[in-house]
């Protein structure tokens, strides 16, 4: 169901409801306002024929005016008196053809309590019991309501009259009201439609942004210069990768190209088949690192399954980095572990963690001139903070938010060989674990890359 269709039925019952619930309460208000008074009239007509027994005797005078005191709308009248020995001494002339049923209980009652009401068949009765200093008597006195019976009637064609029109109003009127509600929505849908890959620069029009459409294109436009960014560094990923993969390819070709073209020694031989495995071997590298790269990513905390120690973790790597680079400088500060080794302990990865510190290591050894690494530890209960501090040349501050990025690489390293992946997978380990990596100038010189766990 679209939504236009929900708006419209939700708003239609909602008034409907409202207009049911009102002319529900009209009509019994009206009932119960026509009933009391009906039984208002019978009683003052009651009353009235109640004070003509204020005498002696009943004459036949007046049983005719008892007859003849009906000057109101009421219709098939029926009038009986009964003594205090429950005797009927009066009857109106239509009591044989239409009665009310009498019994003593009644009598009782009406003498307790004074005056009662009911309804017989479709009869209303009000008993009234007089005392007055010749008689005392009963009086019940019914009829029945078909002025008030007509008009309840009238009222209840008239309520369910109007309610069916003003339903059909009011989800006509809905359906206008949803559509022009909607116009907003269906606008920006079809601008979001027309939005591609080739112009994924274009952007909503905000005509406000303090309501709810405008706060909804904006979500929008948040939403395509996220999209914009991934397009714009999927390009540039992919762009990088085939420069990286074209440079060893294109080396090996030319060498087995070259070893080709005339007979030579097989001292020739081997010096080409080493150049070409060297190639090969960077390739091999170039793929392990794009494999890592692409399997960390921040939402696959299920990785997480060890407990770790930060402390031991950088001794290990500093063993491995040195066992293939013996000239490497790596010092390592102890100065301020805790007391409690727990603090050093985290829920990670230890493969990850120790790459990410290989990686940190390696890259300020390789910059440095020195090829020297400073790193210092340091925990509190709730953080693990990590400083890796060289004196190489250092990182330009237009450039450190965009270091991260994969195959980017700043001027100042063109010379060195590398690929700019290192600290974007370094980056991605960290945010895994739950932390944040940030670089600052080491002055005079270098580089301070802070990671806090």
């Amino acid at each position: 169901m679209q939504i236009r269709t929900k708006l419209t039925v939700q708003f239609s019952l909602l008034v409907s409801s409202i207009l049911l619930v009102t002319f529900l309460a009209i009509y019994y208000f009206s009932y119960e306002n026509l009933t009391q008074d009906f039984y208002d009239r019978l009683r003052s007509k009651a009353h009235s024929t109640a004070g003509l027994l204020d005498g002696p005797v009943v004459s036949p005078d007046l049983i005719k005016a008892l007859e003849g005191a009906n000057t109101d709308r009421i219709y098939n009248q029926i009038i009986l008196i009964f003594d205090e020995q429950n005797r009927l001494i009066y009857a109106s002339s239509n009591a044989n053809t239409k009665s009310i049923h009498v019994s003593r209980y009644w009598l009782d009652e009406v003498r307790r309590a004074g005056e009662i009401r009911y309804t017989d068949g479709e009869s209303k009765v009000v008993g009234l019991y007089t005392k007055f200093p010749f008689t005392k008597a009963v009086v019940l006195m019914g009829a029945q309501d078909k002025v008030g019976e007509v008009n309840l009637i009238n009222l209840l064609q008239l309520l369910i009259a109007s309610f069916l029109i003003a339903t059909i109003i009011v989800t006509f009127a809905g359906w206008i009201f949803a559509k022009r509600a909607l116009r907003p929505i269906s606008k920006v849908m079809n601008e979001v439609e027309g939005i591609l890959p080739q112009n994924l620069h274009t952007r909503l029009d905000v005509a406000n942004q303090r309501d709810e459409i405008g706060r909804l294109i904006t979500t929008f436009n948040n939403l395509l210069d996220r999209i914009e960014t991934a397009f714009r560094m999927q390009k540039i990923f992919v762009a990088n990768v085939s420069h990286e993969l074209k440079n060893p390819l294109t080396k090996i070709r030319s060498q087995l190209e070259v070893s080709t073209l005339k007979e030579r020694s097989t001292i020739e031989y081997q010096i080409t088949i080493r150049s070409v495995l060297e190639d090969i071997q960077e390739l091999a590298q170039l793929s392990n690192t794009l494999l890592e790269l692409a399997k960390v990513s921040e939402d696959q905390r299920d990785l997480l399954t060890e407990t770790v120690r930060i402390d031991e973790l950088l001794l290990d790597s500093r063993q491995m980095l040195l066992a293939s680079n013996s000239h490497y400088h790596i010092h390592i500060d102890f100065a301020d572990l805790p007391e409690d080794d727990s603090w050093l302990e985290i829920a990670g990865n230890s493969t990850l963690l120790k790459t990410a510190f290989l990686n940190l290591m390696d890259n300020a050894c390789k910059f440095s001139d020195d090829q020297t690494v400073r790193v210092a530890l340091s925990c509190t209960k709730l953080n693990i903070k990590l400083v890796f501090s060289d004196q190489g040349k250092g990182i330009p501050e237009e450039d450190q938010g965009l270091v991260f990025q994969p195959f980017y690489r700043s001027e100042n390293t063109a010379n060195i060989r590398g690929y700019g992946i290192g600290l974007s997978l370094v980056d991605r380990i960290v945010r895994l674990h739950g932390g944040t990596i940030n670089i600052k100038s080491n002055k005079p010189k270098g580089a301070i890359f802070t990671l806090d766990l």
